[in-house]
């Protein structure tokens, strides 16, 4: 298989290709990914060295990790070239003009989605937001347990949720056999999150759409019961508010 282009897997298997050229294998090792990883999540920012120590030598002697980042970079500047990481005392990504890295397609994506779904513009927001679901749903950094890691697997977390809810409006703006799509979208989102009113408020209207306002009634009182055990609250006003149109 021939590749083509620039793009940086974050998500997943860590991938990156270069001008066509597949260059992950040859970085050297697990902290090599893990710089290219926190560089490319940055871009196009440049990276303080000591940002740079603390993300990849947490627990280690500072004059030590200097010395060990200084070489990391020189091995990793043979790999990538050295227009690709650029700077001395902060360090950048540099890729050609059109690349792609995955993280910002998602975040892009997401955003097109909440825009076009707020627009009623369904055939622009489906495209979008089942680009940041499939990007999202897969884990980032997966060979990683540090700090920054997590952090950003929680903010990828949070817009895989979002982009469910954007999913299933969009689905359900769009009607007919997409309904069920929205029904399964809005499910996932409450497995996801089981105290999201969204997630049930967008079921309940998938069932009703689908003509079982019966079983969007039940999905109505499940919620009630959940929010009432675990946060004794009641559901928000647009629950109640689509309540009302079911009952009616």
């Amino acid at each position: 298989m021939t590749l083509e282009g620039t793009h940086v897997q974050l998500c997943g298997r860590f991938s990156v290709v270069l001008n066509g050229s597949q260059l992950d294998p040859a970085l050297p090792g697990r902290r090599a990914r893990h710089l290219v990883a926190l560089l490319a999540v940055q871009r196009p920012y440049s990276v303080e060295r000591d940002t740079l120590l603390d993300a990849l030598w947490p627990d280690a002697r500072r004059d030590g990790a200097a010395v060990a980042l200084t070489v990391l970079l020189s091995k990793c500047r043979a790999v990538l070239g050295r227009d690709t990481l650029t700077g001395r005392g902060a360090i950048a990504l540099s890729l050609p003009s059109g690349a792609r890295v995955d993280v910002e397609q998602a975040l892009a994506a997401a955003h097109d989605a909440e825009s076009a779904v707020a627009q009623h513009q369904w055939a622009r927001a489906w495209p979008a937001a089942l680009t940041a679901l499939f990007i999202t749903r897969r884990r980032f950094l997966p060979d990683s347990d540090a700090a920054w890691t997590e952090e950003w697997r929680r903010r990828l977390e949070l817009v895989h949720h979002r982009t469910l809810a954007y999913y299933a409006e969009t689905c359900l703006g769009l009607g007919g056999t997409e309904r069920g799509a929205a029904e399964r979208a809005a499910r996932r989102l409450i497995e996801l999150a089981p105290l999201s009113e969204t997630g049930y408020r967008l079921l309940m209207r998938a069932q009703a759409d689908q003509g079982d306002v019966a079983a969007a009634l039940l999905t109505c009182q499940h919620l009630r019961t959940v929010l009432r055990e675990e946060l004794g609250i009641a559901p928000g006003p647009m629950v109640q508010e689509l309540l009302t149109r079911l009952l009616r």
